[in-house]
């Protein structure tokens, strides 16, 4: 009995693990995600003060 409980053991560590990588993974794309939207309405902005300065 003490090897399958050894056995559920590892499993739930290694089921803990993938979802610490998921977790970690999710929370980089989160602050990419981030970055990009603040890049694109930065670029928006410079496109509108483009167009109302050659008007």
């Amino acid at each position: 009995m003490t090897t399958n409980h050894n056995h559920q053991a590892s499993k739930q560590l290694s089921e803990l693990e993938q979802l610490k990588a998921e977790n970690r993974a999710l929370k980089v794309e989160n602050e990419y995600l981030k970055k990009l939207d603040v890049l694109v309405q930065h670029r928006g902005q410079s496109k509108k003060s483009t167009k109302s300065s050659r008007n």
